[in-house]
C-alpha cells in the first residue's frame, strides 16, 4: 500500500535515488532535463521533499568528497520503494496514467523483470475496466442524453484509455519478447 507520507514526488526521488545515490542539485537536474519535470523542478518542491524524506527515515544524506553531500536510500527507503513498484495497479492509475507510468519506469530496475509484466497485465485489466465503464456509459440513457460537448469530453477519456489498453497489450508483447531473448543468451 502506498506510504501515505510519501507523495508522487517523494517516490520519484526514491526512485532516482535507488537507481544511483545522487546531490539535491543533481536530482534537481533530472526533473528539469527529463519528463519527470512534470512533477517539479523547482528547488521550492525537491528541497522540502527530500528534507521530508530525510525526516521519515527513508534517506540519508551522505558527505562525498569535497562535492555536494549525497543522498542514499535508507533500508526502509529501499522497503518503501520496493513496496510501491510491487503493488497491484488500480482503477485510479488507469485513470491518472502519469503516476502508473512513472512506477513502470522505476520497475526496469528490478531483479524479478516479471513484475514488469505483472504491471502490465493489471495496468491492461484497469484500462479495459475504464473503456467497458465508459462504453456502457455512453451507449446508455445517460449518455445519449450529454450535450455534445459533454459527450466529446467523455468520448475523450474513452479514447485515451483504448489507447491505453492498447499500449499495455504491445508493451506485454515486446516485453515478453525480450525477456525470453534474455533467458536464451
Amino acid at each position: 500500500m502506498n506510504d501515505p507520507a510519501v507523495t508522487t514526488l517523494g517516490y520519484a526521488l526514491l526512485g532516482l535515488i535507488g537507481q544511483s545515490p545522487r546531490s539535491g542539485y543533481r536530482l534537481r537536474l533530472v526533473f528539469e532535463t527529463t519528463p519527470l519535470g512534470t512533477y517539479s523542478s523547482s528547488p521550492g518542491s525537491i528541497y522540502p521533499a527530500l528534507k521530508r524524506l530525510e525526516r521519515a527515515g527513508l534517506v540519508r544524506r551522505e558527505a562525498a568528497g569535497g562535492g555536494k553531500p549525497l543522498f542514499h536510500l535508507t533500508g526502509t527507503g529501499a522497503a518503501a520503494l520496493q513496496s510501491w513498484l510491487e503493488r497491484p495497479v488500480d482503477a485510479e492509475e488507469a485513470i491518472d496514467r502519469e503516476i502508473a507510468l512513472l512506477r513502470f519506469a522505476f520497475l526496469e530496475g528490478h531483479r524479478d523483470r516479471t513484475l514488469s509484466l505483472s504491471f502490465l497485465a493489471g495496468f491492461a485489466a484497469a484500462a479495459k475496466g475504464q473503456v467497458d465503464a465508459l462504453a456502457s456509459f455512453l451507449a446508455g440513457e445517460e449518455g445519449r442524453a450529454l450535450s455534445l460537448q459533454s459527450r466529446l469530453a467523455v468520448e475523450h477519456g474513452l479514447a485515451s484509455a483504448r489507447a491505453s489498453l492498447g499500449w499495455a497489450e504491445q508493451a506485454q508483447d515486446r516485453l515478453s519478447a525480450e525477456i525470453q531473448k534474455e533467458k536464451v543468451r
